[in-house]
């Protein structure tokens, strides 16, 4: 029996043993993909915490967004726009002082209003007395919040740091509440996160799904769906049979393949479309061999970047040269390195290495994470084989990948999406290359002068040149290895009005039925 053989009659067992779930009374979520005026999304990953501001899991990211909204965040099109900041200036040329002005008609879903002193709480005062959260690492520089009034303050940093309105639209940048907080305690408030984003939740079953309700006190106006589903469903062929079956409206993350199939089923519709993450090979440099650079560059040499697009994205994922995407502000026109079988097998060479003495590396991989990811890595391995790398492909998880990054033990290279909601370099290249970060994987203390001095810049035009450079100069000796721009793939049933944003998020309260 052939692999096409398998995936088929394992989908059609998945589909039966839904479908026969469907009648189940113990899941009472099972029909919200059909109902009017609620939806159910096939989703990938459940939140590691409730804490929005301790971690900076891309994949949380749409979950985080709808339960508690963001100061600022980036439009469809990558374009910054106010949210719960409506306004922000720098008081100064040094960019040390911006001034943000907040609505004044946020509340939380306990009722209480959203002002200043949360926003002083969540973004410094927190931070500053548990270092463990993932928002100090984001706004280090970040020495007080001075308030002015509940809906204006200033944020005041100890340097020049002028992508700090980016950051309060990325990744961990949320304000939660301080007095609820200090009421119930970190873990009352897992118990019951509180947030002031446009849905509540009112279900949680960890691993299972999240059961959320339109929150009526919205800022923004109460959501057209009344409640909303995230089944946490990490299989992608289960995504696929989720929204086959109608026991999903929506499924994202799914296999190309399968979304131009589902593309011609009646009564689904398919989008895919490329976004700013990007997929790239990440590697410690405290792991031999990757400390060796004739072997980085024969890794890097021999990936036919072209052909994993073609093989796995339909040729919609853009190869890249560099960690960026084709187009944006830290690209490189004209930069490219090259695939050249014959260059690798010659970079090893020079290190003792060849088809007949392969080097041996580990190398990991997600495997349904995003689209085609174990696929890819697979092709990869062979690629590799053909000049001499012998590749020992090893399944991970991102829970597992995220603890390894950061406690500095990542055993090898990692196949890895890299999201960045903003577009902007400081969150691709600097925050991929920089040490001082607990995330990053290349730890080369030489580098920490130069990101440093990149992400104080005030000069744009000098920032942008500077993040080229760095971009460019991290490819040719391959600290990191770029690879595609990430294709996202969504199924959904054509009754609901779907908006996609190039950051990759999946908002549903930008969603409707009809």
């Amino acid at each position: 029996m052939d692999h096409n053989d398998i995936e088929s009659k394992r989908r059609q067992f998945i589909l039966g043993s839904l479908a026969a779930g469907l009648a189940a009374p113990w899941i009472p979520a099972l029909a919200q993909g059909a109902s009017g005026d609620s939806l159910t999304i096939s989703y990938i990953a459940d939140v590691p915490t409730w804490d929005p501001t301790a971690v900076t899991v891309p994949q949380a990211q749409s979950i985080f967004q709808t339960v508690f909204d963001s100061p600022l965040r980036y439009s469809p099109q990558l374009k910054l726009e106010g949210r719960q900041i409506k306004e922000w200036k720098w008081q100064d040329k040094e960019a040390r002082r911006l001034e943000v002005t907040l609505r004044d008609d946020i509340h939380f879903h306990d009722g209480s209003r959203l002002t200043t002193t949360d926003l002083k709480y969540s973004l410094y005062d927190r931070p500053a007395a548990d270092k463990k959260l993932a928002i100090g690492g984001m706004l280090p520089t970040l020495t007080n919040v001075e308030i002015i009034s509940p809906t204006r303050a200033v944020m005041v940093f100890s340097k020049p740091t002028p992508a700090a309105p980016t950051s309060l639209a990325f990744l961990a940048g949320y304000i939660i509440p301080k007095a609820y907080m200090e009421k119930v305690g970190a873990a009352g408030f897992q118990d019951k996160p509180v947030g002031a984003g446009p849905y509540k939740v009112v279900d949680y079953q960890r691993g299972s799904r999240i059961v959320l309700e339109a929150f009526d006190k919205y800022w923004g106006g109460k959501p057209a769906l009344r409640q909303v589903t995230f089944e946490i469903t990490t299989e992608p062929s289960a995504r696929v049979a989720a929204v086959e079956s109608g026991r999903a409206a929506v499924a994202v993350q799914i296999p190309l393949r399968e979304a131009q199939r589902l593309a011609k089923v009646p009564g689904i519709t398919t989008k895919i479309y490329p976004y700013s993450e990007i997929y790239l090979l990440r590697l410690p440099n405290y792991v031999k061999p990757f400390d060796d650079e004739n072997v980085r560059a024969a890794m890097h040499y021999a990936i036919d970047t072209a052909a994993l697009s073609k093989a796995f994205y339909g040729g919609q994922a853009r190869p890249l040269s560099v960690t960026a995407i084709p187009g944006g502000p830290a690209d490189v026109p004209g930069f490219t390195v090259p695939f050249d079988p014959q260059r690798a097998i010659a970079a090893l060479a020079k290190s003792g290495y060849g088809p007949n003495k392969p080097v041996k590396l580990p190398f990991l991989t997600t495997n349904g994470t995003f689209p085609s990811d174990y696929d890819m890595a697979r092709a990869i391995v062979g690629m590799w084989q053909r000049v001499g790398i012998q590749a020992d492909l090893q399944q991970t998880t991102p829970a597992k990948v995220t603890s390894e990054v950061q406690a500095g033990k990542m055993p090898g290279a990692l196949l890895f999406s890299w999201a960045n909601s903003t577009g902007d370099p400081e969150n691709y290249t600097g925050r991929i290359l920089d040490p001082r970060l607990r995330f990053s994987a290349w730890k080369d203390d030489a580098l920490a002068p130069r990101v440093e001095a990149l992400m104080t810049e005030v000069d744009e035009a000098k920032r942008l040149a500077g993040y080229q450079a760095l971009g460019r100069e991290a490819s040719e000796k391959s600290w990191v290895i770029p690879l595609l721009q990430a294709v996202s793939t969504i199924a959904y049933r054509s009754d609901v009005q779907v908006t996609t944003f190039d950051s990759g998020y999946i908002l549903p309260v930008e969603y409707k039925r009809s």
